[in-house]
């Protein structure tokens, strides 16, 4: 009798144990299905203004924010190779970011579009200087980066996508920055 009375006693108690939790409610700004869960993000915010530092060539840390920024619309070489060693390509295209960066007292304006699967901001940014340099053209036009999801629009300008891919090819044309790598040529 005492086992059946442990046995319903312990029973009663390991339910809320192994309880479900309840299903998160998702937004639109998440990333898709297969990533990370972006929602402990929060909401994703519509502009950012503030203090930002090159992490590598594409990616900016804000002052304050806590997602990273990826810039909408560039690919730059990775900072760091498969075996963790930092890469000559990686640095010249994070001191290139940091020197557009440094134009400006590393104020920025960023407008987000989504969360990528690393849950970082993907923005289009530039720079807060009362000219507003697009720093992902400018990295691409120093020829530190190129053109990366081009087939995606911004909503607020249509031709930003054609407008990076003209600075690609000239930079390209003229060998600039990092091309002559990309390209084979020593």
């Amino acid at each position: 009798m005492k086992s059946v009375f442990l046995a319903a006693a312990l029973a009663a108690v390991a339910v809320p144990a192994i309880a479900q939790p309840a299903p998160r409610k998702t937004t639109t700004t998440t990333a898709p299905s297969d990533g990370p869960d972006c929602a402990a993000m929060g909401a994703l915010p519509a502009t950012w203004d503030g203090h930002a530092y090159a992490l590598d060539g594409a990616t900016l840390a804000g002052v304050g924010l806590k997602p990273h920024v990826r810039i909408w619309g560039i690919q730059a070489p990775e900072l760091r190779d498969a075996t963790r060693a930092e890469s000559v390509a990686g640095m010249r295209a994070r001191a290139a970011l940091e020197d557009l960066l440094e134009q400006a007292g590393h104020k920025v304006k960023c407008r987000a579009t989504k969360f990528d699967r690393s849950c970082r901001i993907v923005a289009q940014c530039s720079l807060d200087d009362g000219k507003g340099g697009d720093i992902g053209g400018g990295m691409i036009a120093a020829g530190m980066a190129y053109g990366f999801s081009l087939d995606e629009t911004l909503p607020w300008e249509s031709r930003a996508s054609q407008r990076y891919a003209t600075a690609e090819a000239e930079a390209r044309k003229q060998r600039q920055g990092l091309w002559k790598e990309w390209l084979g040529e020593k």
